[in-house]
C-alpha cells in the first residue's frame, strides 16, 4: 500500500492575527513537525505569535469517528522561527525550527506574547464587574457566594504553561487553567470568594473579565467550610518565574475552637515540548462504499461499510498480491475502497467481472490511475470479506 494525505479527505485554513482565514494546503500543515528534528525548548524572553494553521478530517461514516483527525501549527518567532505542531491525539505540543516563513506568512507583523505571566491587583473596573449579581456562575443546589472584592488579581497571559494553586507548605499545587499557543490571548482574573450557607471558602476564576466559575480550595480544612473567615492579599506586582511558589493569599480561620492562618500560593509550570514519536497506534480502517467521497459529507450505512481488523489485514494482503493489469470490469452496487492508516489515506476504484463459477476484481489507484487485479485467492478474500459487493 503507498498511503498519502488525501487532500480531498482535509480542510486546511490559516487564521491570521486579524482573524483572516484563507485557505492552504493541507499536506503542508499535516507535514510541518514530521521533516526536521524536534526542539526541546524554544529561545527568547517574548515571542511573536504569527498565527495559526490547522487541518481536519472530518468522519468518514457517521456512525464511526475513528477516522476524525485535527492537526494545528502555531507559528512563533524569537531568536528562531519555531512551528508548533498539536494533533487531536498528542496532550501537548511538537516543537521545529524553520529555516524560513512560510509563504502566507511573509507579512505577518504577529503581536508579542511573554514567556512568562504577570500578576497584578485587579483594576477597580474589573472589582465592580466582580460585585455584578450574576457575575459569578453559582451551581444551582443551593450556592450563594460572596465575592472579597479586595482580593481580585489579574495574571496576563504567558506563551505555554500551567497556572498552579497551594495550600500551606506540603509542596502540593494543583492546575487550575492553562496558556497554550493560542491566537488571541486573555487576561485571567483570580479572586477569593465563600458561600455565605456553608462558610466555605472558593476560587473564583474568570477568563473575560465577566463572568466568574467557583473552583474548590484543595485543602482539607477549607474544603469542609469555616468559621470566621478572613483573607488578606499578599502578592503584588510580580513576574511568574518557573516553578516559584510566590504567597498569594492569607486565610484566618477558626477551626475546633483554634485560630488558624493558611497562605494559598501561585506557581506558573511551563508546559514542556514533546521530544517523542507518539505512541498512540494509528487508526487502520477500510471502508467500502457506493459513490465517491463528497468532502466532510460522511457516509451513512449502507452506503459505506467497514471491516473489522482480522477482515482488514487479510483484504490488505489480498492488495498486496494484486497484478498489474490494463483490464477494466463493470461497475457494481459498491464502486469504491476507501483505507485509512493514521492521517494518510489511498482510494481505489473498484470494477468486476463475473463468470460462471466467480468474479474477477479490478482496483484501480484514483490519484495514480494504476490498475490492478486480484489474484484468484485475493478475489475470494474480497468476496467473503465484503459479500455485499456481489449482492
Amino acid at each position: 500500500m503507498q498511503y498519502d494525505y488525501v487532500a480531498s479527505h482535509w480542510t486546511a485554513e490559516r487564521v491570521a492575527m486579524d482573524e483572516s482565514v484563507q485557505q492552504v494546503d493541507p499536506k503542508t500543515i499535516l507535514t510541518q513537525c514530521e521533516e526536521q528534528e524536534l526542539v526541546s525548548e524554544i529561545e527568547g524572553d517574548a515571542l511573536t505569535m504569527l498565527g495559526i494553521a490547522y487541518a481536519t478530517r472530518m468522519p468518514f461514516s457517521e456512525q464511526n469517528g475513528t477516522t476524525y483527525a485535527f492537526t494545528q501549527v502555531a507559528y512563533v518567532e524569537g531568536e528562531s522561527l519555531y512551528a508548533l505542531c498539536q494533533s487531536n491525539h498528542l496532550e501537548g505540543y511538537r516543537a521545529i525550527k524553520l529555516k524560513t516563513r512560510p509563504d502566507f506568512l511573509k507579512d505577518e507583523e504577529g503581536i508579542e506574547v511573554p514567556m512568562l505571566p504577570q500578576l497584578e491587583s485587579g483594576t477597580d473596573e474589573a472589582r465592580d464587574a466582580l460585585q455584578r449579581k450574576d457575575s459569578i456562575y453559582e451551581n444551582g443546589q443551593g450556592q450563594k457566594i460572596r465575592p472579597f472584592t479586595e482580593t481580585l488579581m489579574t495574571i496576563s497571559p504567558s506563551f505555554n504553561g500551567t497556572i498552579e494553586f497551594g495550600v500551606g507548605d506540603e509542596g502540593i499545587y494543583h492546575p487550575y487553567f492553562d496558556f497554550a499557543p493560542y491566537l488571541v490571548k486573555h487576561d485571567t482574573n483570580v479572586a477569593l470568594g465563600y458561600d455565605v450557607l456553608t462558610n466555605t471558602p472558593y476560587m473564583l476564576l474568570s477568563h473575560d473579565g465577566r463572568y466568574y466559575g467557583t473552583y474548590p480550595i484543595q485543602d482539607s480544612d477549607l474544603v469542609q467550610g469555616t468559621d470566621h473567615v478572613s483573607v488578606r492579599v499578599l502578592a503584588d506586582k510580580k513576574t511568574l518565574g518557573p516553578l516559584q511558589p510566590f504567597p498569594l493569599y492569607e486565610f484566618t480561620f477558626e477551626i475546633g475552637g483554634q485560630i488558624v492562618s493558611k497562605t494559598l500560593s501561585i506557581r506558573f509550570q511551563p508546559n514542556a515540548l514533546l521530544r517523542e514519536p507518539s505512541e498512540v497506534e494509528p487508526v487502520s480502517i477500510a471502508y467500502l462504499h457506493r459513490y465517491p467521497y463528497e468532502p466532510n459529507v460522511p457516509f451513512n450505512y449502507p452506503d459505506a461499510i467497514s471491516l473489522g481488523h482480522d477482515a482488514q489485514e487479510r483484504l490488505l494482503e489480498a492488495l498486496n498480491e494484486a497484478r498489474p493489469t490494463k483490464r477494466v470490469g463493470e461497475f457494481g452496487a459498491y464502486n469504491y475502497l476507501t483505507l485509512f492508516q493514521g492521517n494518510r489515506g489511498q482510494q481505489f476504484e473498484l470494477s468486476y467481472h463475473k463468470r460462471s463459477s466467480k468474479v474477477d476484481v479490478y482496483i484501480e489507484e484514483i490519484d495514480t490511475e494504476r490498475q490492478f487485479k486480484l489474484t484468484s485467492e485475493g478475489a475470494e478474500t474480497f468476496q467473503d470479506v465484503f459479500p455485499q459487493a456481489f449482492e
